[in-house]
C-alpha cells in the first residue's frame, strides 16, 4: 500500500481521493498540504487525511511515497521545482503545463532530480480506450485514415466565476485547456506528432470570460487529418473516432464502443466499466513500486503541450495554420 499527500484539495482534488480512499488495495491519501489548514477541516476528516502547511512539516510527521499536485495548470512549473527537492514521486493533474518551454523544463528538472513524474491523462485508462486501441493495433479496421473528437458540457461552466477554472489565464483555449486536451493525447498516442494545426474559438455566451466553442483541425505527421471540439454551453457528450480503411471504431460517452467492419453493421462491444481516477493513481503507486515508468509516456505529454500551444498561436492569429516544431 502506497500513501499519498495531495496539495490542491478542491473539487478534482476531491474526487481523485474519493475514488481510492478505503477502495484500493494499493493505494491510499494520507494527508493533504494547506496554506490554511483550517479552511480544509471538515473535508480532511472526511477522508480521514492529515493536513499539514508544508510538505517538510508532512514528510518529518508520516509516511509519503509520492505527491499529487492539483492546484491551477499556471502554478506547475514553480511548484514542481521546489517539490523535487524532497526527492517523492509526483503525479500532477493535466495539463502539465501551458507552453513547451514550461512543459519541457518540467521535465527536465525531474530528469535532474531523478524524480518519477506522472501526468494525469485519465481517458488512457478507459476500458474502452484500451480495447479500441486494440482493435486498431490489431488492423481489423485497416490503416488509419482519419480521427474525430468531442468533449463537451458544462461541467466548468456552471457559474463558478470564482473559480480559478474560469480565469482566461487558465483556461486561454476554452475547453480544449481541460477538456479537448484528453481527446488530443488519446489521438497522438494512437497516431503520433501532429505536423500543423488551425484553431477556431468564441465566445457565444455573455455569463463567462471563456471561449465556449473551440474546434482544431491538424495534421499529423504521416499525413491523417484530426478534428477535435469543444463546446461548453452543451449538454455533456463525449466521443473518439477513428475512421481505417476497412472500418470504423468510435467510443461514445466514454462507457460505450462500436466497431463497424467494412460494410457490415456496426455493433456493440460491451465491456465493464471501471473508474479510471482509481486506475491512474494505482497505475502510479505501482509505478512507485516497481520503478517502472508510468503509462502515459512524457514525450506524447511533450507533444499534446506544443499541439495546444500553437493552436492558442492560431486562435490569436485569426485561425492561421501553424506548423510544429
Amino acid at each position: 500500500m502506497k500513501n499519498l499527500t495531495i496539495i490542491g484539495l478542491g473539487k478534482w482534488g476531491e474526487t481523485l481521493v474519493k475514488s481510492v480512499q478505503n477502495k484500493s488495495k494499493f493505494v491510499r491519501f494520507s494527508s493533504v498540504i494547506s496554506r490554511n489548514p483550517k479552511k480544509i477541516i471538515k473535508i480532511s476528516k472526511k477522508y480521514n487525511l492529515k493536513a499539514y502547511k508544508d510538505l517538510g512539516t508532512a514528510l518529518k510527521s508520516s509516511i509519503i511515497d509520492g505527491i499529487v499536485l492539483c492546484t491551477p495548470h499556471s502554478t506547475h512549473e514553480k511548484t514542481i521545482k521546489k517539490l523535487v527537492k524532497f526527492n517523492k514521486p509526483i503525479f500532477v493533474e493535466k495539463p502539465l503545463a501551458l507552453n513547451s518551454k514550461s512543459a519541457k523544463n518540467i521535465i527536465k528538472i525531474c530528469n535532474l532530480y531523478k524524480i518519477k513524474l506522472a501526468v494525469g491523462h485519465n481517458r488512457r485508462f478507459l476500458i474502452t480506450y484500451k480495447y479500441l486501441k486494440k482493435i486498431i493495433e490489431n488492423k481489423k479496421i485497416g490503416q488509419i485514415t482519419h480521427l474525430e473528437g468531442t468533449f463537451s458540457g458544462k461541467s466548468s461552466f456552471k457559474g463558478e466565476k470564482k473559480s480559478w477554472r474560469n480565469k482566461i489565464t487558465e483556461t486561454p483555449l476554452g475547453g480544449m485547456t481541460g477538456k479537448g486536451i484528453h481527446i488530443t493525447d488519446l489521438m497522438i498516442n494512437l497516431n503520433g506528432k501532429v505536423k500543423n494545426v488551425l484553431a477556431r474559438s468564441k465566445k457565444l455566451l455573455k455569463d463567462s470570460d471563456l471561449d465556449d466553442s473551440t474546434d482544431l483541425i491538424f495534421e499529423f505527421k504521416n499525413g491523417v487529418m484530426g478534428y477535435v471540439s469543444t463546446i461548453l454551453a452543451t449538454s455533456k457528450f463525449w466521443e473518439l473516432k477513428v475512421y481505417g480503411s476497412n472500418g470504423i471504431v468510435r467510443v461514445i460517452n466514454e462507457k460505450d464502443l462500436f466497431l463497424k467492419i467494412g460494410n457490415k453493421k456496426e455493433k456493440q462491444i460491451k465491456l465493464k466499466y471501471e473508474n479510471i481516477e482509481k486506475a491512474e493513481l494505482e497505475a502510479f503507486a505501482k509505478s512507485i513500486k516497481s520503478k517502472k515508468d508510468f503509462p502515459v509516456r512524457l514525450s506524447e505529454v511533450f507533444e499534446n503541450t506544443k499541439l495546444f500551444e500553437s493552436a492558442l498561436i492560431s486562435k490569436k492569429l485569426n485561425s492561421k495554420l501553424i506548423n510544429i516544431n
